[in-house]
């Protein structure tokens, strides 16, 4: 079938592949939106929220930010599946900045704070943390993201927080059920909501507090 179609139109594959690059990406205004302001907080080193429906864009609005981000000055640490608990994401950090995950969850924690500030301190690069499904984090899971974000007597953060998720995330940070969750959403000071499909609309960014 997907060879009839193929030499029908004279085409040397499919289109719309998933694995398109993002340089082939469709730059929908709105999408480039959602785009610009996960640059914004990367820039700032901030916590930045995308929230939608599932087909909305979201990881093609990440993928956008992330291809326009200069390789040279940053390191891109993508969670696909934050399901793993506490220690899957400290662990995940660790192992992406080149170290060996050390046993224990309070010694991971530091190991994970440790290793994302040399990564800023030493290289020079700002690590950037994309949690995918970020609607399916735990309580413990958002309070260890919130700790990672403390640094110098919680003046400054060495890298940057992007959470993608359907609309309960979104939901929840709002609501501030519990104290995580609450000083969380202080520091999401930008987040954007997508819900049309990217291929149709992309509907406007909104505040997140």
């Amino acid at each position: 079938m997907i060879d009839t179609v193929t030499t029908r139109f004279g085409l040397a594959r499919m289109p719309f592949g998933r694995d398109l690059p993002p340089s082939r990406l469709h730059r929908h205004a709105d999408c480039g939106e959602a785009a610009a302001r996960i640059t914004w907080a990367v820039g700032d080193k901030t916590i930045g929220m995308i929230t939608g429906e599932v087909g909305t864009g979201k990881t093609v609005a990440i993928r956008s930010a992330v291809a326009d981000l200069d390789p040279a000055s940053h390191t891109i640490i993508y969670i696909g599946n934050p399901a793993t608990g506490v220690r899957g994401i400290l662990a995940h950090v660790v192992t992406a900045l080149g170290g060996k995950p050390v046993h224990g969850t309070a010694a991971l924690a530091v190991q994970a704070w440790t290793v994302l500030a040399g990564e800023a301190a030493e290289r020079g690069r700002t690590p950037v943390l994309v949690i995918d499904e970020a609607h399916l984090l735990g309580h413990d899971q958002l309070e260890s993201i919130r700790m990672l974000t403390n640094h110098d007597m919680d003046s400054s953060t060495p890298f940057a927080t992007i959470l993608v998720g359907q609309p309960t995330l979104r939901h929840s940070v709002k609501l501030g059920v519990l104290a995580a969750l609450v000083i969380l959403s202080c520091r999401v000071i930008r987040g954007c909501d997508l819900r049309c499909p990217v291929v149709d609309s992309v509907a406007d960014g909104t505040l997140a507090a």
